[in-house]
């Protein structure tokens, strides 16, 4: 009779069984870090988008906001108050080419204040891009990218008529203000 010698592995057979699970465990590292790395862009995201909100809803915008609505209403062509706005946009613009805000988000917040100033303030964009071509780039591109998000979800927003442009300036008046509520009428109760 033959006795079947059982071998005990050899220092090779740990070596390579240690290896494979070190490698194990820094593949499963690297893609829960991954992960973690894209769920903390994307608060990250949060809150810059939630800061500029609360910063367009705040003086000093609230005050460019009124008076650049009080003036467009007038039909008055260039005033000062549009340019903080620009400015406003420009650096939104900037932060959405450089992946500090995400552009779907965006597009939820600000489309329609978007559409609304490239529409009625495209003539003086062009003609200061024409003076120097950098000039508002952000916010051109900014319009361009919540253009294709406004065509993809079948919006209607992006080329606002001059009669939208009207309303939305007579909204922006009141802007910050709270519009008070009227009170509840209570039903008289018969005894």
């Amino acid at each position: 009779m033959t006795e079947t010698r059982h071998r005990i592995p050899g220092p090779e057979f740990w070596t390579a069984i240690f290896t494979g699970a070190l490698a194990l465990f820094t593949f499963v590292a690297l893609v829960v870090g991954y992960r973690q790395l894209k769920e903390f862009q994307a608060e990250g995201q949060v809150q810059h988008l939630l800061a500029l909100d609360q910063k367009f809803d705040q003086e000093p915008m609230l005050t460019y906001r009124r008076g650049l609505a009080e003036k467009r209403l007038k039909n008055e062509e260039d005033p000062d108050e549009l340019y903080p706005l620009l400015d406003f946009f420009e650096t939104v613009g900037l932060l959405v080419n450089r992946g500090y805000l995400d552009e779907s988000d965006v597009w939820n917040t600000f489309s329609y204040s978007v559409f609304v100033l490239n529409a009625d303030a495209r003539q003086i964009i062009e003609q200061r891009q024409r003076e120097d071509r950098t000039t508002y780039e952000e916010f051109s591109s900014l319009v361009e990218r919540l253009q294709h998000i406004e065509t993809d979800k079948h919006g209607t927003s992006a080329h606002p008529s001059k009669d939208e442009i009207t309303d939305y300036w007579r909204q922006e008046l009141s802007a910050g203000k709270a519009i008070p509520m009227r009170p509840h009428m209570r039903k008289k109760t018969t005894k």
